[in-house]
């Protein structure tokens, strides 16, 4: 299904892709990482650990479409040194949980079924899933596919009272004041959806806020760049580039997702059915035009997996088992190939390529400039607020070089868990924020303290905090190691 696989990459759908050479040639699964990454900057070499699992979530995978946990408690935050109090502060956030972005493997799994049930090939656990497709499919449609769903609301509602109550006094003296709010958003519903709930939340929970927060702006340039026309080498990059195509084209199919495909299958279906399925002799169509479409056993687990990472987003619409016929190893494979798909297309990718980050510029840039103005006194603003998507949020930790966010793979090596400490669950669960906290005393020392999913993270290696062990750093030493002197 090479013309689909190729198509989903182009336009972020759910089917998965990724880099699995290396682990396929080695004939093992990814390992779990020994818990530590090495990051090179300017010479420096630093060790630090890997963020833990979210609980609920532990032991399953996801990958980016994991619900929301904030990683660190409240009263476990470093304090502001002596003489620093807050003064301004800011974030960007992807939307909550969703529902599927299209239908699209709804159908491809119920024409499998389809073609199942003719030949007489449903074992007793495969007679199962139909029932589940199919509330999951009236869940996905009243719901109305890329819209929120209730856990997404939360997730935003939740964060933005976490915001209040880690900078109570700054938000109340601010209100005081008259200092306003800014929101931005991509302008895609799901975005805005994401804004206006975490709006709602401010207001309900600090009512004294609500003349002050202006109307959402819609900024494409800045929130949705991927899709902007000055970066037309990216997205040519992304649907043609031959070394990225035949990368992914070779991981997807690769022995192991094989492998791991018909061991899913073959608790759904008859051996003979999925050996037919595999060698490509059931006739597929697409949704959308009916046109025949190659179909095999990865790209029948692929569309069953892209359901069973979704479920989780969706617990406040219906409950449903994909578990039951996706096994832990499946879904720890599957998992992993949607992570390269987004490593490689979105994130560090290739070593010496900068195609798929360097477009975040305008939003590291948007960032500085916000504290800049800040300092300048040319601006009283309490906040600034940006809700987005994961393809925003993952080239812009690529590029601030942030933990867990950075490490390039060379062309002849692939991606893999045991190599690398990227995964879409750290980088970019649903809701991901990153989030500045600036503080300055009165010497007008402007300190910043940098939140990535409510934790407490260090800024690129080659930048000082202001002590051993500290997340505040000085502004300037933030400009000269980003470059921005």
């Amino acid at each position: 299904m090479r013309d689909r696989l190729r198509m989903l990459l182009t336009v972020g759908l759910t089917l998965l892709v990724g880099g699995a050479a290396l682990a396929c040639a080695q004939g093992d699964l990814p390992r779990r990482s020994s818990g530590l990454t090495t990051s090179q900057d300017s010479g420096t070499t630093t060790h630090r650990p890997l963020l833990k699992e979210a609980e609920p979530w532990k032991g399953h995978y996801f990958a980016s479409n994991t619900p929301y946990a904030p990683q660190q408690s409240l009263r476990t935050y470093e304090p502001s040194p002596a003489g620093y109090a807050p003064v301004f502060t800011q974030l960007v956030a992807r939307h909550g949980s969703r529902a599927l972005t299209s239908g699209h493997d709804i159908d491809y799994i119920k024409q499998l079924i389809a073609h199942a049930r003719g030949a007489n090939a449903l074992t007793e656990l495969g007679r199962q899933l139909e029932p589940q497709v199919v509330s999951f499919e009236k869940a996905n449609v009243e719901l109305g596919y890329g819209n929120l769903s209730g856990r997404g609301v939360k997730e935003h509602q939740q964060l933005a009272a976490r915001l209040l109550a880690r900078l109570p006094e700054f938000f109340t003296s601010g209100a005081q004041a008259g200092h306003r709010i800014h929101v931005l958003t991509s302008g895609k519903d799901r975005a805005v959806d994401s804004g206006n709930n975490f709006v709602a939340s401010l207001k309900a929970h600090m009512p004294t806020l609500t003349p002050l927060i202006d109307p959402p702006v819609v900024n494409t340039d800045l929130l949705y760049f991927h899709k902007a026309p000055q970066n037309a080498d990216y997205q040519e990059w992304l649907a043609h580039d031959p070394t990225l195509a035949a990368k992914l084209d070779a991981i997807f199919y690769g022995v192991r997702s094989r492998e791991q495909a018909r061991r899913v299958l073959e608790r759904l279906f008859t051996p003979n059915f999925v050996a037919t399925l595999a060698a490509g002799g059931h006739l597929f169509v697409h949704p959308d035009t009916g046109a025949p479409v190659t179909f095999n056993e990865v790209d029948a687990v692929a569309s069953l997996y892209s359901l069973y990472q979704v479920a989780p987003g969706l617990s406040e619409e219906g409950t449903w088992t994909f578990d039951r016929f996706i096994s832990p190893w499946a879904a720890l494979w599957f998992g992993y190939l949607k992570d390269a798909q987004d490593f490689y297309g979105k994130g560090p990718s290739f070593a010496g390529l900068t195609i798929t980050f360097k477009m975040a510029q305008v939003l590291q840039d948007d960032f500085f400039n916000a504290v800049e103005t800040i300092r300048r006194h040319d601006s009283t603003l309490l906040a600034e607020l940006r809700f987005t998507h994961a393809e925003i949020v993952i080239p812009l930790a690529a590029l601030m070089r942030l933990p867990y966010s950075d490490r390039q793979v060379p062309v002849e090596e692939t991606y893999t868990h045991s190599n690398n400490p990227w995964r879409g669950a750290v980088v970019t669960p649903y809701a991901v924020n990153i989030q500045w906290d600036v503080y300055a005393n009165s010497a007008a020392d402007y300190l910043v303290k940098m939140l990535y999913n409510e934790r407490e993270m260090p800024f690129k290696a080659a930048c000082a905090s202001i002590r051993d062990g500290s997340r505040y750093y000085r502004f300037d030493e933030l400009k000269r190691c980003y470059g921005y002197e």
